[in-house]
């Protein structure tokens, strides 16, 4: 129970691996672990889909991971916890429905990587973040003539 005798929230981990590979799937699900630990939530399991139905419309983990949410979610507080949203899908479309679908019982999904933004500095090299060697922003004249970039960033 929390400081004011309310139930905790509840933790349902989803991931998806595509590949037989375990470490970076193990990875991320610790970091939502812990990530559910500081948070004081309370994990009710993990669901990982594997393999085709990593990629496929069809996400048979996903789907019981919405009854179980059903079942226990009922008149609790609940999220889906992510590592991050790619986790859920690489399209935003597909991305979107599958988070509807928790939506529509009343449940939210998060993503670790997306709190953890807002408290982590900003570790990526200055050329990807816009800014110049001495770290101030890019303007466009401070691109090299001629040369091309997304965003107008180099």
């Amino acid at each position: 129970m929390t400081t004011h005798d309310e139930p905790r929230t509840l933790v349902f981990i989803y991931d998806r691996e595509e590949t037989t590979q375990t470490d970076r799937l193990n990875t991320r699900i610790a970091l939502c672990r812990a990530f559910a630990a500081q948070m004081n939530w309370e994990v009710v399991g993990q669901w990982v889909d594997r393999g085709d139905a990593a990629v496929s419309e069809r996400r048979p983990f996903w789907q019981g991971m919405i009854a179980a949410m059903r079942h226990e979610g009922r008149g609790r507080r609940f999220v889906c916890l992510v590592a991050s949203w790619e986790r859920i899908a690489y399209d935003p479309v597909t991305s979107d429905r599958l988070r509807q679908l928790v939506s529509n019982i009343d449940g939210v999904c998060v993503a670790v990587n997306d709190t953890a933004r807002e408290v982590q500095p900003r570790l990526e090299p200055a050329a990807i973040r816009g800014v110049d060697a001495n770290g101030k922003p890019r303007t466009c004249r401070s691109r090299r003539p001629g040369s091309s970039t997304r965003d107008g960033m180099r």
